[in-house]
């Protein structure tokens, strides 16, 4: 038998005994369970929002055999309008698609005081869930969460009241004894869902899961257990932006600190030697030429012109600019998860492919969760076969860096992955450096991925052209200051939103440059 149940003695408050046949009703069908031996599944769920809000679920599952013994509870004088008119929201069964029957009582929070009254409605003073509270504590740049308690099992008896007794015709624990019951056959279960990530030190659920943009922890235990279970589940969620912020903030007051200092130097300077004698310059510059040019096509109203554009640092997007498919979840990823027999709807797939980008999970985690089996690494590298570079993109590459601009890649992707890839094509010779959102944390078009490239390549926006297939993404960087270009092959110009345009890594060929003029 795999039962997992709940449920506790209340106290005796008017607001508990309110909802004391609810508690029963779940408790019958915990004894039906150790009765007939059948499957059936009965879990706790504790969901905490941002806003320290939630909603705490109970929930059976019944086979068909077992649903079939179920009496209904309204008639076996379990009334639960009591129940929902303390807030609970009971709903009727419903049969699953596996054919088992599905019961769920559920009740939300708005704040961390309701949350401990609602796990006490269901737990009571000496009951099941005992001590539980839920703190939110903000600080600068990041939220914490905390949710501690206690599971403490005391056998069949903590489910024993007057009136269930009378409805069984005898002694709960008698009922469960004469059945061949033993409570170390019942199972107890509890996860709790907190925003953002959870550290391991902090935590001591025995398995975690991350889901969306939140992580799962649970417990387990029996109700033979001896000794109380401690619940302990802590999280933070970061404001990268406030970081960011923050980082510009004591630049800026470095810089100006430093700017101060030179004026300074350079007036003592002044005033201590005569003016340097005139130098002579040449009389004639080397050829435009012999500058980095990249060929862009200008849009406007006009007709497209060819233009040269002399950035020193180029940043190439990764899917759909270096290499081919540039909606890489919708067009790579998930049909190649379905076609591993994952069960996951698209919309579940891509959430999770998120969570990978911003760096929450690694891909061995990514395949679990998607339910793709395998070994990770295998289908790490049978994945990125599907990822080949751009037509001349290794020319375009060298081209750039045989005339001195650097190159680098800002890119939405698993940080496993973009170095995997690059790995594969032989690229950490041409490009560097390497800004990918599953390293940083954050993922275009946020902000500070922008501001994440400007400090690791050392130049102004103005000297950085960013390329990429994603108009949205250029608008962001385009009032950031930087120059822009998008890659799109076929693209009109009156939809480029006037941004230039790049069609193709076609590099036409440099005429060698004419030596300068005699001084």
């Amino acid at each position: 038998m795999g039962g997992v149940v709940v449920v506790g003695v209340l106290g005796s408050t008017p607001v508990l005994k309110r909802i004391h046949k609810l508690v029963r009703a779940i408790a019958l069908v915990a004894m039906l369970v150790v009765a007939t031996a059948c499957n059936a599944e009965v879990f706790t769920t504790i969901d905490v929002a941002e806003d320290g809000s939630g909603i705490v679920n109970v929930a059976v599952a019944l086979d068909p055999e077992l649903a079939a013994q179920l009496p209904d509870l309204e008639s076996a004088g379990l009334a639960l309008a009591d129940a929902r008119q303390a807030g609970w929201v009971v709903e009727p069964r419903e049969l699953d698609d596996d054919g088992r029957t599905r019961i769920r009582a559920s009740k939300e929070f708005g704040n961390p005081q309701q949350f401990a009254e609602v796990m006490n409605e269901i737990g009571g003073a000496d009951g099941l869930f005992r001590n539980f509270t839920l703190t939110k504590e903000s600080s600068f740049a990041q939220v914490s969460y905390s949710v501690t308690g206690q599971l403490v099992a005391n056998g069949f008896q903590g489910f024993a009241d007057d009136e269930l007794n009378v409805l069984l015709g005898q002694p709960l624990e008698v009922f469960a004894v004469e059945n061949g019951a033993d409570p170390n056959d019942v199972a107890v279960q509890l996860a709790v869902t907190l925003p953002g990530e959870i550290p391991p030190e902090g935590s001591n659920g025995v398995r975690v899961d991350q889901v969306s943009e939140s992580t799962v922890r649970f417990w387990n235990t029996t109700l033979g257990r001896t000794g109380p279970v401690d619940v302990r589940s802590e999280s933070t969620t970061r404001e990268i932006g406030a970081l960011v912020a923050l980082g510009i903030a004591v630049l800026a007051g470095v810089m100006a600190l430093l700017i101060g200092l030179a004026i300074i130097l350079r007036l003592v300077q002044a005033r201590q030697k005569p003016a340097p004698a005139a130098v002579k310059r040449p009389s004639a510059r080397a050829p435009k030429s012999a500058e980095p040019q990249i060929v862009l096509s200008e849009t406007g109203d006009g007709e497209e012109s060819e233009v040269s554009a002399n950035p020193t640092v180029v940043a190439l997007d990764g899917m759909g600019v270096l290499y081919g498919v540039g909606a890489d979840i919708d067009e790579v990823l998930i049909p190649f998860c379905f076609e591993k027999g994952s069960p996951l709807t698209a919309d579940e797939i891509a959430g999770r492919a998120r969570q990978l980008s911003l760096g929450r999970i690694e891909p061995s985690t990514f395949w679990q969760m998607v339910q793709v089996p395998g070994d990770p690494n295998e289908l790490d590298d049978e994945y990125l076969a599907h990822h080949a570079l751009k037509p001349g993109v290794v020319r375009f590459l060298r081209s750039l860096r045989d005339r001195g601009v650097r190159v680098a890649c800002l890119t939405n992707d698993s940080a496993s992955w973009a170095r995997k890839l690059r790995q594969r094509h032989s690229l950490d010779t041409l490009v560097d450096p390497w800004v990918v959102s599953g390293a940083v944390g954050v993922r275009k078009p946020d902000r500070p991925i922008f501001e994440v490239l400007r400090r690791v390549t050392g130049e102004p926006p103005a000297n950085i052209l960013v390329v990429d297939d994603q108009l949205d993404i250029l608008d962001v960087a385009r009032t950031l200051g930087y120059r822009t270009a998008w890659f799109a092959p076929e693209a009109d110009a009156e939809d480029a939103r006037g941004h230039s345009i790049l069609r193709s890594f076609d590099v036409p060929d440099q005429p060698a440059p004419e030596p300068a003029a005699n001084a």
